[in-house]
């Protein structure tokens, strides 16, 4: 690999210092950086629209979220994507600053695997009466912008599954179970399974519960509010439209996987164990 897109997280404390290193030592092994407006400012280097299409890695230096605003970045494009952790709780950045250039060693010499994961695509009518998609790896939420419970009326492949009422509906992949759904209730699916997993955000009806569906459904959801309280939809807490009144919200899996370097053994167990603090 030549080619590498380096995306930060500017906040990170100690962030300046590592991106600085970070950069330095790719360049002196003939790699070709790119660099997103924050790591350009921190290189004293001229902001500019890299051309994405030539990257062959994309390289996140933050938590799960600037990885997950990385992939909506770069999309679409068959490159991999390898997160490196200088934040907090990672799933997805797994990768520990101490081991950054071992394993970048590695990868750069063509020695590691893949993990495919799926991603979804949310269409979405907005409010001037455009079709917008949106992308997420993570999950797409659909909440009322003014906090208050709303009814959403769920279908699956044209069949009538549910009526939701609640303060919104988080509709992940098994990527996300770890993430906003785990916190709503949701369960913990590995990644290996294909489904599409459907939480409501505390429910006003106990017995509405989580339910997984085959990965190759398409959702249709149509969501009933009072009065001028909108509703809106957030793609990987990254982006989010507001949806024009009566206007269906069609989720189903993307066409194309998001492929994730493996840089190390271990198993998604052993990293449940590890971030959820396990015994």
């Amino acid at each position: 690999m030549r080619t590498v897109f380096l995306k930060i997280n500017e906040r990170r404390p100690g962030i300046k210092s590592v991106t600085l290193s970070l950069v330095k030592w790719l360049e002196s092994k003939g790699v070709k950086v790119m660099l997103d407006d924050s790591a350009a400012k921190i290189m004293g280097r001229k902001k500019n629209k890299p051309d994405l299409s030539a990257v062959e890695l994309f390289v996140a230096l933050g938590g799960d979220g600037t990885l997950l605003a990385l992939v909506m970045q770069a999309r679409p494009t068959n490159a991999p994507f390898i997160g490196i952790n200088a934040g907090m709780l990672g799933f997805l950045t797994e990768i520990k600053l101490k081991d950054m250039k071992a394993v970048l060693v590695k990868v750069l010499k063509g020695d590691y695997a893949l993990d495919e994961r799926s991603s979804l695509e949310t269409e979405v009518e907005v409010l001037n009466g455009k079709i917008k998609t949106l992308y997420s790896l993570n999950d797409t939420v659909i909440s009322a912008l003014k906090g208050r419970l709303i009814t959403l009326d769920v279908h699956v492949n044209e069949e009538y599954l549910n009526s939701y009422r609640a303060d919104g509906v988080i509709i992940s992949t098994p990527t996300g179970s770890t993430a906003y759904s785990l916190s709503a209730g949701g369960p913990i699916v590995s990644p290996k399974l294909h489904g599409i997993i459907i939480t409501p955000i505390c429910p006003h009806t106990l017995s509405n519960r989580p339910i997984i569906v085959p990965d190759d459904s398409v959702l249709k959801i149509f969501v009933k509010t009072k009065g001028d309280n909108r509703v809106k939809v957030t793609a990987d807490g990254q982006r989010e439209c507001l949806v024009a009144k009566d206007s269906p919200i069609i989720i189903r899996k993307t066409a194309s996987p998001v492929k994730l370097v493996v840089p190390s053994k271990n198993s998604f167990y052993e990293i449940l164990r590890q971030k959820l603090n396990w015994r």
